[in-house]
């Protein structure tokens, strides 16, 4: 017998982390490290429950979320190429292929 899941709670955290990512960015500038690591947590998790809501899948969630944050990372050094961005893309297909053949 499956069993049936409950999404609200993940709805309402994911709405919390957007309406708190958008505050951070309306409000605060970015000027200190401690507040690009916010932005960027903020942004990660509103992601992953996001995505982990569309796909029914939590490690979906947690490898697109990470491919978006890489991006932006790589955008914010300036390191970005597209041939980053393709490696970036295979190595998180390689992942998911990896432990979709697992489970």
């Amino acid at each position: 017998m499956r069993r049936k899941r409950n999404f609200l709670p993940t709805f309402i955290l994911a709405i919390f982390f957007w309406l708190s990512w958008i505050t951070l960015m309306l409000f605060f500038a970015p000027e200190t490290k401690l507040l690009i690591f916010i932005f960027y947590s903020l942004l990660f998790f509103a992601n992953f429950l996001t995505f982990s809501l569309i796909f029914g899948n939590s490690r979906r969630g947690i490898l697109i979320s990470l491919g978006i944050i890489s991006y932006l990372f790589l955008n914010q050094i300036k390191q970005f190429h597209f041939l980053n961005v393709l490696l970036l893309g295979g190595i998180l297909l390689s992942i998911e292929l990896y432990f979709q053949r697992r489970s």
